[in-house]
């Protein structure tokens, strides 16, 4: 759901492409017309110079927009994040693939990247913050195909999309356990984790469900929401794993997202965040919003990695 904020924030940007463009065509009008300047403003409007920059404007977003369709959404990244803790024994170390927002509306290049690229990570667990589909049943097989291709424990939550397939069946066919309200504990070497997904939109729900996690364990949250994070705080969880943002698709530079669709807008736009002791990582994703044109500016999909570290506790002095 966009904010005011976010409403108006999109709506200047879109407004300042519109002005660039409706400008350009109306400087080439007036230069083909070859009529005589009306007054200084007009003579500066009619002007090569402002012709030139309005052209290399105009020119340069249609790049940046055939770039943002074409290019940046194939351009899988892999975001790496290092965390240290008491809860694991010293020197023990658990890899964790994150993936959110697979959006899977076809067997497309990034589908077909993808199996490999995860693999390359040797990952020891691979988690889910929900959003599988961009399209009905019809894309079933296809992100059943994707998540058999990992032959490790794999755990999701689920997002506020995934009602347009059915992710119950999905997940099944594919051996991923879908934890809506659950939490499953695992040991993985000498590392013990829990982990805890809920389904979008039970946020009233988490914090006495939360509440009843062991404190021995490292605790693992999965909401698809970024906005739950608040509702960890207070509780024994460790890290939360969000996507929903998709990093805004379209940032600017210095700027970041123009439209999140999160409560809190940019608080938490996608990276890593830490707060009353507990860490938050905010996806990118990997696909884009369905129902329109796919469309990533400055805004790649990601993969993200999680190399969970034991550390030796620390001593009071005194």
């Amino acid at each position: 759901m966009f904010t005011t904020v976010e409403l108006l924030r999109a709506g200047l940007f879109c407004s300042a492409i519109v002005l660039v463009y409706v400008l350009t065509a109306w400087w080439c009008v007036e230069r083909l017309r070859a009529r005589e300047p009306k007054g200084r403003a007009d003579r500066v409007f009619r002007s090569r110079w402002t012709g030139g920059a309005l052209l290399v404007a105009a020119g340069g977003g249609l790049l940046c927009i055939l770039y943002g369709i074409l290019i940046e959404p194939r351009r899988l990244t892999v975001t790496e994040y290092r965390i240290e803790t008491h809860k694991l024994p010293e020197g023990a170390q658990v890899r964790i693939v994150h993936l959110a927002d697979l959006h899977v509306r076809e067997h497309g290049p990034r589908e077909r990247r993808l199996p490999e690229l995860v693999r390359s990570l040797k990952p020891d667990l691979i988690l889910y913050s929900g959003d599988f589909f961009a399209g009905g049943a019809e894309v079933e097989p296809i992100v059943v195909g994707l998540l058999r291709s990992w032959p490790v424990p794999q755990f999701a939550c689920e997002g506020n999309l995934d009602r347009l397939a059915d992710l119950g069946k999905t997940t099944r066919d594919a051996g991923v356990t879908l934890l809506n309200g659950a939490t499953a504990r695992m040991t993985l070497g000498r590392a013990d984790l829990s982990i805890t997904g809920l389904v979008s939109g039970a946020e009233a729900h988490m914090p006495r469900l939360l509440a009843r996690l062991p404190d021995a364990t490292y605790n693992v949250v999965l909401y698809h929401h970024p906005e739950g994070f608040s509702k960890t705080w207070g509780t024994p969880s460790d890290l939360m794993l969000a996507g929903h943002t998709h990093g805004g698709q379209v940032r600017l530079p210095w700027y970041g997202a123009l439209v999140t669709l999160d409560r809190y807008g940019k608080r938490w736009e996608s990276g890593l965040y830490e707060e009353r002791g507990v860490k938050l990582i905010v996806s990118r994703g990997i696909g884009c919003e369905p129902n329109a044109p796919e469309l990533r500016f400055l805004c790649p999909p990601e993969i993200i990695v999680i190399e969970l570290a034991g550390t030796r506790p620390q001593r009071l002095s005194g």
